[in-house]
């Protein structure tokens, strides 16, 4: 054996180790005999394979908590922001999840002065003191949540003539660009212009135009093996990447090609568990497109994206009496506000 190659313990060791600081561990915590419960589910012969292409991956997706709190330090201590902490108003809008309260609460206690803090419940006399606003959040994949809180936010106090700063941890190609150019359609006629910045934590290539150099799980079509009894069904039914380039997510083409075909099998056997298609719960993950699923491959301390692939986080640490919930043990248990009815 080369001395370069770790056991499997190792490996095993290490992804519970890059997985410490995870906020929804299982009882025991995220420990060796946890990813070894997880890893066992695959098939012998991919088990190895799994292991080291999922360690790979998390050295380059995983936002750690300590990642979280360097990032809020740089933002609070940047003098291109000094002016924005006295005179913008910080949106916190979002109707699902905690992420974008939680980092305002954090960066509140990091600044050190009073910012302004504007919610859906302002009035709007507070509101029109001001003409530019923050929009912040840790990551976004589709961009769907900033465009849709945003949206229903100008709708809600008729707002014009603003200027809407959007920043990201960490973000994708398409939804940064859709984010801009989807809210300035909308608003075409009230003078609105938005600006969307990547801070430079992860920026992932997902434009279809780009799909060989994408970051996110992108099957070949050879690499989809579908079940006959989703062979007519039209969700499943997208655009296939064509061709490949180097991307920090996956080691190399073959690896690449390999990994996507083992993680859409594992997750079409999980859908396979439930009475009735979801329009939205792909092999690999969460999407409103036709297709096999988002592909995320960005990870966070903070809790598990449902944008990534079934195979990371569906199902539960314990039995729950469900058949589609327990066909399959995850790595990182989702504590999420979605509920899969008519599972």
């Amino acid at each position: 054996m080369s001395s370069n190659i770790l056991p499997d313990e190792k490996v095993i060791n290490k992804i519970a180790e890059k997985l410490s600081d995870y906020k929804y561990p299982p009882a025991e915590g995220m420990n060796s005999e946890h990813v070894s419960k997880w890893i066992k589910q695959f098939a012998v012969e991919d088990r190895r394979f799994i292991l080291d292409e999922t360690l790979y991956l998390l050295n380059a997706g995983y936002l750690s908590e300590s990642q979280y709190q360097r990032k809020i330090k740089a933002i609070a201590r940047s003098e291109k922001n000094a002016k924005l902490f006295r005179y913008a108003g910080f949106l916190d809008i979002q109707k699902k999840g905690s992420s974008q309260k939680e980092l305002l609460k954090s960066l509140y206690e990091t600044v050190g002065i009073k910012f302004n803090i504007v919610t859906e419940s302002s009035t709007q006399d507070e509101v029109n003191k001001f003409d530019t606003f923050v929009y912040i959040d840790d990551v976004s994949f589709s961009g769907e949540k900033a465009i849709k809180s945003i949206s229903n936010f100008v709708i809600k106090f008729n707002l014009r003539d603003i200027k809407v700063n959007v920043y990201f941890f960490s973000s994708h190609t398409l939804s940064d660009y859709n984010i801009k150019r989807r809210l300035e359609y909308i608003f075409k006629d009230r003078n609105i212009f938005v600006h969307v910045k990547n801070g430079g934590m992860r920026e992932v290539e997902n434009r279809k135009s780009r799909s060989a150099q994408s970051g996110v799980f992108w099957p070949r079509k050879y690499s989809v093996d579908t079940p006959e009894k989703f062979e007519e069904c039209e969700l499943y039914k997208g655009v296939f990447r064509d061709g490949y380039a180097s991307s920090d997510s996956f080691r190399n083409e073959a690896s690449r090609d390999r990994f996507e075909s083992i993680l859409t099998k594992v997750g079409f056997n999980i859908l396979l568990h439930r009475k009735t298609p979801s329009e939205v719960l792909k092999p690999l993950g969460f999407s409103t497109f036709d297709g096999l699923g988002f592909g995320g491959t960005t990870f966070t301390y903070r809790n598990c994206p449902n944008n990534v692939p079934l195979a990371f986080w569906w199902g539960d640490y314990e039995p729950t009496g469900a058949p589609a919930l327990d066909c399959w043990y995850p790595l990182m248990k989702r504590n999420g506000y979605n509920e899969w009815y008519e599972l």
